[in-house]
């Protein structure tokens, strides 16, 4: 056998035993769908087939145009993160191009700082970009110290194979994760939304004079709205809550929790209204700086003399219903949470019997068709209520109305409705307290 003919064979031989690491590597890398393990496979993999000491896969976040190192041997990974653009990692990435470097120190886009930190000298080094089938890029690999010789193009060639079964097994363990996030986070979704229905008043039938009925709506599985019957002051009196908690979804959900297990540890305070919603407010302040807030209406009911009195933080105002007529029972300061050391007023009304109170939140006012301009408003609420006869008949019309406007779109917002309706007659609440002294009706 000639020279020649021992070349050709030689390198007929180095392809072959090149493909069958191609395919033993798409093997090996896709037996796995965790990212961190399929990354050690790929260094591994790289290092011992082309016979580096040590390699770095370095991850492209194409959003923030960042790539951080998921496995860098010899070095604790963790703190490798590069722009794209920055140094030699960064360039191959921001041009599509491998890099060789036989001398990396002469290079002023190499970084000499983990050599220093760990001792290690790089003596040559080979950069390639990882591109899958579609030739968008996944990563950045990185070679140092070839162990027999220089890095050559035809390594750069071999890596460019593997990196197709590199990039289809990465992204494929990408999206498993983030199939799985997804679903970790749906179920936590989901018991969230959970918990939250089993905080909600067990009963509506258990305060005296007074009937109640709700209506909850909540635009995502977990809702920012949250309303509450709670009986204060020893069983003397009753908390009617309805609060509207900035923005949506858990994190609202868990505002709204906060706001809930305050009311609730007050039940026995025997302090004004107004000064259990003021401790309430800097609280909340407290614990979000503005960030987050709520708007709350307390409605607290005396049975024995028929009076609810009222603080509104910022609230749309309820709406009393007597004899086919509705008033407003106005807001008496600012949203709980939003600034400091806020005052606040209080109203109070005597009711009769059959008289109607509703309590709701902006999601009902604010609802629109799929995002319009025009929004249900507080005129169409008030149309819905004059000739509703008890609870239910008043929160059917709102309901039917409701939806008649959005045409059946999805809400928007949260909706959610308590309405109470007055149950005991004058003479049954004068026998019970003795007298009666409350005025007909203080605005705030």
């Amino acid at each position: 056998m000639t020279g020649a003919d021992g070349d050709v064979l030689a390198e007929s031989r180095e392809r072959i035993r090149r493909l069958q690491a191609v395919v033993d590597a798409s093997l090996l890398v896709n037996s796995t769908l965790d990212v961190g393990e399929l990354a050690r496979h790929i260094v591994g993999l790289a290092t011992r087939l082309i016979g580096a000491e040590r390699g770095s896969l370095f991850l492209v976040d194409g959003d923030a145009r960042r790539l951080r190192a998921m496995v860098a041997q010899g070095v604790d990974g963790g703190f490798l993160e590069v722009a794209m653009g920055d140094g030699i990692v960064g360039a191959v990435a921001a041009t599509g191009e491998a890099i060789i470097l036989e001398e990396p120190y002469n290079d002023p886009r190499f970084d000499r700082r983990v050599d220093t930190a760990t001792g290690f000298r790089t003596q040559s080094l080979l950069t390639v970009p990882v591109r899958g089938r579609n030739g968008a890029l996944v990563a950045v690999l990185q070679l140092l110290n070839h162990r027999q010789g220089p890095f050559t193009t035809a390594d750069v060639d071999f890596l460019a194979d593997l990196g197709v079964a590199f990039a289809i097994a990465l992204n494929a363990a990408q999206m498993h994760r983030q199939i799985v996030e997804r679903e970790r986070l749906a179920e936590e979704v989901r018991l969230a939304a959970e918990i939250q229905r089993t905080l909600r008043p067990r009963s509506l039938s258990d305060v005296p004079g007074l009937q109640l009925e709700s209506l909850v709506r909540p635009c995502r599985e977990v809702g920012g709205d949250y309303f509450d019957v709670i009986p204060a002051r020893g069983g003397n009196s009753w908390w009617l809550v309805m609060a509207d908690i900035s923005g949506k979804g858990v994190a609202a959900g868990l505002i709204a929790s906060n706001v809930q297990a305050y009311l609730w540890t007050r039940r026995a305070d025997r302090r004004s209204l107004t000064r259990i919603v003021a401790e309430g407010n800097d609280l909340l302040y407290g614990l979000t700086h503005g960030r987050k807030f709520a708007t709350l209406m307390l409605a607290e009911w005396v049975p024995t003399s028929r009076t609810l009195r009222w603080v509104g933080a910022g609230h749309p105002p309820a709406l009393l219903v007597r004899n086919g007529r509705v008033r407003r029972l106005d807001s008496t300061g600012r949203p709980i949470g939003m600034l400091p050391n806020q005052d606040y007023g209080s109203g109070s009304v005597r009711l009769r019997r059959d008289d109607l109170v509703l309590l709701y939140t902006d999601g009902v006012t604010e609802a629109t068709e799929d995002g319009g301009e025009d929004e249900f408003g507080l005129s169409r609420l008030t149309a819905c209520l004059g000739g509703a006869t008890g609870c239910s008949d008043a929160l059917r019309h709102v309901a039917e109305a409701l939806e008649r406007h959005v045409n059946n779109c999805p809400f928007e917002d949260d909706v959610t409705l308590l309405c109470a309706r007055c149950t005991v007659a004058a003479s049954a609440a004068a026998r019970g307290a003795g007298k009666t002294t409350v005025e007909e009706a203080k605005a705030p």
